[in-house]
C-alpha cells in the first residue's frame, strides 16, 4: 500500500498544500503509487501536473501555487499578484491570473485567467520558496494598467514605491521595452508615473486622492513628504506642502491622530511651524468622508490667498 513519506507532508507543508507530479516522484513515490494515493482519497488533482493534499485549505495561494507547479512557463500576475503582494485597490476577482509565453496552454480550468504575451523579463519574475512564481512589484502595477482607473493605477504605483523602495527608473525600466501602438495601456502607465508628486511616496490612498482633488481644483507646487527641522520638535515630514508658500497639508485619518497622545503632537507640532511661518491644514474622517469637495474648495481658496499674500 502506498503512503506519503514524511518528505513528502514536507513539500506539501511548504507549498500551500500542493505538489507537481515531479517533487512526488523525487520523493521516492512511483507514478502507479501516486495514481493509487489519488483513488485512495489522500491526494487530490488540482490539475494535470499538480496534486494537493485534502488535510489543506483550498487558497488564493495554494491554487497559485498549483498552477506554477505544473506550468513552469508561467507566473501569477495581474490582480492575484496584487493581492498577493497586498496591493490597494484591486478588482474583486477570486480566479488566479498568470502571464505565460504566447503560445502556451497554460490550464484548462476555468479558474485560470492566462495573459499569453512574450512582452516579460526574466528580471520581472519572482520564484518563492512556497513554489509561486510572481511577477515583481514593479511589472505587477505595469500590467495591473489594464484593471485601474488612473486615480487607482497612480495610488498603486504609490504604495509599490512605498513598499518595494521602488525609485522611477525601476517602473521606468519594466515599461520602455514594450511600448507600442498594440499596447495602449503602457502609454497611460507611463502618463501616469509622470502624474507622481516630488517628494516621497504617498502613504495610503487617502493622500493620492486629496493630492489628485487639489490639483484639478488649482493648487500648484504640491510635494509629498515634505520633510522639514522644527525648533523645539524636531525633525517633521508633511504629508503635502507648497514648499515657497509654507503651506502643509497632513491627511489626519489614522487612528493615532484621535487619541490624546496624537492630539498633543499634532498641536506641538503645529506650534512649531507656526513659529517659522509655516501654516498646517489638517483633514480629519468628517472633512475627508462626509464633506470632501467642501474641504478641497476651502484648501484652494486658501491657498489662493497665501499666494496672493506670498506675491505682494
Amino acid at each position: 500500500m502506498a503512503h506519503l513519506t514524511p518528505y513528502a507532508h514536507a513539500v506539501f507543508a511548504r507549498q500551500h498544500g500542493t505538489a507537481s507530479v515531479e517533487q512526488l516522484l523525487a520523493t521516492g513515490l512511483s507514478l502507479r503509487e501516486i495514481r493509487h494515493l489519488q483513488r485512495a482519497g489522500d491526494i487530490e488533482l488540482v490539475l494535470r501536473g499538480a496534486y494537493r493534499t485534502p488535510s489543506a485549505p483550498i487558497t488564493q495561494e495554494s491554487r497559485s501555487a498549483a498552477v506554477c507547479l505544473a506550468r513552469p512557463d508561467v507566473a501569477i500576475s495581474g490582480p492575484t499578484a496584487g493581492r498577493l503582494w497586498g496591493l490597494r485597490r484591486l478588482p474583486f476577482d477570486r480566479r488566479i491570473h498568470v502571464i505565460a509565453p504566447r503560445a502556451s496552454q497554460p490550464a484548462a480550468v476555468r479558474w485560470v485567467v492566462p495573459y499569453r504575451t512574450d512582452a516579460r523579463h526574466d528580471r520581472d519574475v519572482i520564484e518563492r520558496d512556497d513554489g509561486i512564481r510572481i511577477t515583481s512589484r514593479a511589472r505587477t502595477v505595469f500590467d495591473l494598467t489594464r484593471w485601474l482607473g488612473p486615480d487607482d493605477l497612480l495610488s498603486v504605483i504609490e504604495q509599490v514605491v512605498h513598499d518595494g523602495r521602488l525609485a522611477d527608473d525601476d517602473l521606468l525600466a519594466v515599461a520602455v521595452d514594450w511600448l507600442s501602438p498594440q499596447r495602449p495601456w503602457v502609454r497611460r502607465f507611463l502618463h501616469a508615473l509622470d502624474r507622481r508628486l516630488p517628494g516621497g511616496p504617498a502613504e495610503s490612498h487617502p493622500e493620492v486622492r486629496v493630492a489628485n482633488a487639489l490639483r484639478s481644483a488649482g493648487v500648484h507646487g504640491l510635494v509629498r513628504q515634505h520633510e522639514i527641522d522644527l525648533p523645539g520638535y524636531g525633525s517633521a515630514r508633511f504629508d503635502l506642502a507648497v514648499p515657497h508658500l509654507r503651506w502643509a497639508v497632513e491627511v489626519d485619518l489614522h487612528p493615532a491622530h484621535r487619541e490624546s497622545i496624537g492630539i498633543a503632537s499634532d498641536r506641538r507640532r503645529d506650534h512649531a511651524a507656526a513659529a517659522i511661518g509655516w501654516s498646517t491644514s489638517r483633514i480629519d474622517d468628517d472633512s475627508y468622508g462626509h464633506r470632501f469637495h467642501e474641504t478641497i474648495a476651502d484648501l484652494a481658496a486658501f491657498h489662493a490667498r497665501r499666494s496672493l499674500s506670498a506675491a505682494s
